[in-house]
């Protein structure tokens, strides 16, 4: 049995050593501090779904992790704390969700623990704030532990006001506590503490306060006062003349007046009786509703004595007041004496009757409209309307045709209910007027069920009642009607087209645009009169309609092309852009109106800004008049590109349009800074800065000046030229420029009917297809997808390229077709150029090109070999122009000017390997950070996808100084063999600071040497006693320095990897020697260290 017991006991101990192992790792054996400082890396997040995987991570470290990431807060007085607390506060509210209430008690420990070993008072402050939303009443003595001290306790009174289930506790502990008085009252106030107990200690403290404590006093006796507080308030308020002063007691006296009435009536009726004799107009209001609320029976007489006060105040809180204190019978009453009261006073009564919907009382009303007091009239026939029902109804349906006909016919269009019956029966009165007013209101209020009636007045002889009828008709026609309105269309004269026309549009407006266009297409196929059918085809405004209205204008005889224009140009849809542009271009008296409109459309469309670029340049190219060219310059304005900067400088030397291009040519290269350089925008900037100079008198141009002289003082020397290549190629003929390139950004227009191709570095790197666009020659192998492009056979587009290193952007049209693509050569077994030329090469059709502008950008420095090394048998790996000899992640690892920058940019993941494997070697390079708290490493004989610092070994690389690594374990810090062998602590010096380093991997020897200093020196198998991985086959490994199974630290070989944890790292500069080819090298180099 003993022996038993002892097993038990030892596997006990076994499982909850493992478990103090296991709980401060993650899935990915990272500990607490590393989840921490990983987390803040990629704080803030660039989306919902990265915050939200941050803060679950860092939740789920609890206490131990949210203690070190308080930990890592320095003095709150030097200001750079912003990132902890936006980590720590986003933490705190992912825990307050629902779904994560397992993960609160943690988090708050964690807080806890930090706030009680702070002693920054204003982080103390912060971590009190966010301990509040997490707080229960179990955590009372935290934040009372903080209530005497000053700069504490207004933050520690917050969190007590909003911590659930305490309010016992505070009710018994307030008479004790010797905290301030208005502290104390403030608090009962907040909390909305209740209980017989606080009236009389509340009133104990009013002697000897100062009017701020008492302010909060009298606030808190507001929710716990009785009558015998009301006397103390009540006569205090009186002294003060019931006037505003800092004590506000005027305000919690009739507040707790309130509150008293439904207990007490009789007495804060007597209370409110003194009040309404008072002067001022809002005590006196509210007093009357404390008397009204307490008046019982004798509600109705004091609001008919109300109702006789000359103050509309007053008397209206008493209408307001009157049916909730007196009831239903309050209406009766007051109806019954109105014709007693003022004319003001009978005013309020019709608007209450009306407010309140009184049918009952309508008579009452309708009385009132035929006043000769024209206020009283007027408001009585608002209220009918409001009133409803068939009395107020035919009321004032009877004031039609008479002197109050405006007044009425605006009622009846809001009336509450139907009026069709009546307003039918009104279509048959003898009355002209009134015949002509109840069609309007029959169109104003859509009665569809009138159809019929109003039909049969568009033949009525007056003159008035015909054209009302037919407007009517444009309001109330339907899907039905539409044939007979057509019918009628084709039979009628000049005057009633455009109603009937209004009509028949309006029956088809809630079809769809296809629907509309078969209904017309029908008509059109038997009328003689198609013309008569244009303003619908706009309205129906899809490509079918679109076509036949243009049938319609090249077909028709001059008159009705005229219609079909006008038509075309109410079109809303950008699809009739090409339309109108064609017919500018071909159509000289229209050209002007039908730019305009595609203006217009233009710029209201879905098009991207190189897009609309496209379409204005169409446009200028037909040479419109002065106003329009000025209209589209100005819509070029907002696009801040080379190409629309490029056309509008070709303005800047006509005189009509010169002032407007400037303004444009100023606005752009403000806006843009990539094109702040080079002699071409310089000239077209200078050009822009005479034109405003002569424009003495003008104060904007005087800005102008000003802004293009700030531009000219911090110029660029290099920027984009204009290369004078404009030209045509066709087969093996070719366009381009004559110089050579290495990396280089251009724009270019071109157009073909078929298929051309752009060289870069004499290598043909992109296809230019007139029917698809542009795409990259490698598509298909860099597996992109196609982008729909704004492109059509024979028309221009615009080109825009940038290449550096072996990258390359394309964007066609504005729209981005390959992004950080690389570059092969063709064949692709050849190697590929680093310098050539650009040109053009046209296919079968001719293929034209314009506007070619050309920035040519820096060299890449590029890395070579000393000689020593090249005789020891380095090898490069990366030259800085290209990262051909590496595979994996060949996204987020970017050649940028010589260096491998890590980037987040590109939304890849995944490290960057060698293309070789290696067991014995000597790896070189340079390495900056150039954002705080960088985390990476270099695998080395490790495996595709797996961790290199378990499945191989890695050799951190780490901006360990960082304050989000505070707390970091030795065995994580630079140049570590992580988890397995500490090296010496390196001090690194500022951001940008390049650091050299030489990792050597002779057999089981490992050594890293930072700045031409050993950092580590060590046997991998010595440092775990040979155990990589723990003897008993557990997870928990005793021989290695983090406790963790490294299954392949001694793996012989394998690929040397970038291990990347977020952007903001370079390397250059990087080599390696293979001493695996030659051994007696490897051995003797070991003997060497």
């Amino acid at each position: 049995m003993k022996k038993l017991q002892y097993h038990i006991l030892v596997l006990l101990l076994l499982c909850i050593c493992t478990v103090g192992h296991s709980q401060g790792t993650d899935q990915r054996n990272r500990v607490a501090s590393t989840i921490i400082a990983d987390g803040l890396a990629q704080l803030p997040a660039n989306n919902v779904e990265t915050f939200n995987q941050v803060m679950e991570e860092m939740a789920q470290t609890g206490a131990d992790g949210i203690k070190s990431l308080v930990g890592l807060f320095g003095p709150t007085s030097k200001g750079a704390n912003a990132a902890y607390e936006y980590a720590v506060n986003g933490v705190v509210d992912y825990v307050t969700r629902p779904d994560k209430a397992n993960l609160r008690a943690g988090v708050k420990e964690g807080l806890i623990q930090a706030l009680r070993t702070s002693k920054d008072q204003v982080l103390q402050a912060f971590l009190i704030t966010q301990i509040q939303k997490l707080a229960t009443s179990a955590d009372v003595a935290v934040f009372e532990a903080y209530l005497n001290d000053g700069y504490l306790q207004p933050f520690a009174m917050s969190a007590l006001a909003t911590t659930p289930g305490i309010d016992q506790y505070l009710i018994g502990w307030l008479p004790k506590s010797d905290l301030p008085k208005q502290t104390l009252a403030h608090l009962i106030t907040t909390r909305q503490l209740v209980s017989p107990a606080l009236e009389p200690m509340l009133l104990s403290w009013i002697p000897g306060a100062d009017s701020q404590t008492l302010n909060e006093i009298y606030k808190a006796l507001v929710i716990n006062g009785s009558t015998k507080a009301a006397k103390v308030l009540g006569k205090q308020a009186k002294s003060v003349g019931y006037q505003y002063e800092p004590t506000h007691v005027t305000d919690a006296y009739m507040q707790l007046l309130t509150r008293l009435a439904d207990n007490d009536p009789k007495w804060v009726g007597k209370a409110a009786k003194q009040l309404v004799k008072q002067q001022r107009p809002a005590i006196r209001c509210a007093a009357l509703e404390l008397l009204l609320k307490t008046s019982g029976s004798k509600a109705t007489s004091e609001v008919l004595k109300t109702l006789k006060d000359k103050d509309v105040q007053y008397r209206n809180t008493a209408l307001a007041m009157a049916e909730e204190s007196a009831g239903n019978g309050i209406f009766k009453a007051v109806s019954n004496q109105i014709d007693r009261l003022s004319v003001p006073a009978q005013i309020d009564v019709v608007r209450w009757l009306g407010n309140n919907r009184q049918q009952n009382f309508a008579e009452v009303v309708l009385k009132k409209m035929m006043s000769s007091n024209d206020e009283l009239s007027n408001a009585s026939i608002h209220a009918a309307s409001k009133i409803g029902g068939p009395q107020a109804l035919q009321g004032l349906m009877a004031l039609l045709g008479g002197p109050k006909a405006d007044q009425a016919l605006q009622a009846l269009k809001s009336f509450k209910g139907s009026i069709q019956a009546e307003a039918l029966k009104a279509l048959g009165n003898s009355n002209a007027s009134v015949q002509a007013q109840a069609l309007k209101l029959i169109a104003e209020r859509r009665m569809y069920q009138a159809y019929d009636e109003v039909l049969r007045l568009t033949s009525s002889q007056n003159a008035v009642v015909k054209t009302a009828a037919y407007e009517a008709l444009g309001s109330i026609s339907d899907y039905q009607h539409f044939e007979p309105l057509c019918e009628m269309l084709e039979r009628a004269d000049a005057a009633t087209v455009p109603h009937l026309q209004k009509a028949a549009l309006y029956a088809l407006h809630l079809q769809s645009s296809a629907d509309q266009f078969a209904a017309i297409q029908k008509r059109l196929a038997k009328t003689n009169r198609p013309q008569l059918y244009y303003p619908m085809l706009a309205q129906a405004g899809n490509q079918q309609a679109i076509r036949r209205l243009v049938v319609e204008f090249h077909f028709q005889k001059p008159s009705m092309a005229d219609e079909a224009f006008n038509s075309l140009l109410k079109i809303d849809n950008e699809s009739v852009i090409d339309v109108l542009d064609q017919i500018a271009s071909t159509t000289a008296t229209r050209k002007d109106q039908a730019l305009k409109r595609a203006l217009t459309l233009t710029k209201r469309s879905s098009l991207n800004g190189m897009e609309r670029y496209l379409l204005y340049r169409r446009a200028l190219e037909m040479n419109p008049s002065v106003s329009v060219v000025n209209s589209y310059l100005s819509a070029l304005g907002s696009i801040y590109e080379l190409p629309a900067l490029t056309l509008a400088a070709q303005y800047l030397d006509k005189k009509e349009n010169a002032y407007q291009a400037a303004s444009v040519v100023k606005t752009i290269i403000a806006k843009n800074k990539a094109l702040q350089g080079g002699e071409t925008i310089k000239t077209w900037l200078n050009k822009a800065k005479d034109i405003f100079s002569a424009k003495t008198e003008d104060a904007d141009a005087g800005y102008a000046i000003d802004e293009i002289k700030g531009l000219l003082g911090k110029w660029q020397s290099d920027g984009f030229m204009h290369e004078v290549v404009d030209g045509k190629c066709k087969g093996k003929a070719s366009v381009g420029s004559g110089d050579t390139f290495e990396n280089v950004d251009l724009y270019v227009d071109w157009r073909t009917k078929g298929k051309g191709m752009l060289y870069l570095r004499s290598m043909p790197e992109v296809v230019l297809d007139g029917a698809t666009g542009a795409q990259f020659v490698h598509a298909f192998d860099s597996k992109l997808v196609a982008v729909e492009q704004y492109a059509k056979p024979g028309e221009w587009n615009t080109l825009h390229v940038r290449l550096v290193n072996d990258r390359l952007l394309i964007e066609s049209n504005g729209r981005v077709v390959a992004e950080n693509v690389i570059i092969k050569n063709t064949p692709s077994r050849l190697p590929i150029k680093t310098v050539g030329q650009i040109f053009f090469m046209g296919g079968e059709e001719e293929m034209q090109i314009r506007n070619l502008m050309i920035h040519k950008l820096p060299s890449t420095p590029v890395f070579t070999l000393s000689k020593e090394e090249k005789e020891e048998g380095y090898e490069v790996l990366f030259d800085g122009r290209s990262l051909d000899k590496w595979e994996g992640n060949l996204i987020n690892y970017v050649p940028v000017d010589g260096n491998i920058y890590v980037s987040a940019k590109y939304g890849a993941g995944g490290n960057l390997y060698s293309k070789k494997k290696y067991s014995d070697f000597i790896y070189r390079f340079e390495f900056s950070f150039v954002k705080p708290g960088v985390n990476n490493g270099i695998g080395i004989r490790t495996k595709h996808g797996v961790d290199a610092a378990y499945d191989g070994m890695e050799i951190q690389v780490l901006d360990h100084d960082d304050p989000i690594y505070k707390g970091l374990h030795d065995y994580q810090q630079h140049g570590a063999v992580y988890g397995i062998i500490v090296p010496k602590h390196v001090k690194f010096g500022p951001l940008g600071t390049w650091n050299v380093e030489e990792i050597r991997a002779i057999g089981d020897r490992i050594t890293v040497t930072v700045n031409g200093e050993v950092i580590l020196d060590g046997n991998i198998r010595e440092a775990c006693q040979g155990h990589n991985v723990a003897p008993d086959g557990g997870k928990v490994n005793p021989y290695t320095v983090d406790k963790k199974n490294h299954p392949g630290l001694f793996n012989k070989d394998g690929y040397i990897s970038f291990c990347g944890h977020g952007e903001g790292v370079k390397f250059r500069n990087v080599r390696i020697l293979d001493l695996s080819k030659n051994k007696k090298m490897s051995k003797s180099r070991t003997r060497r260290r």
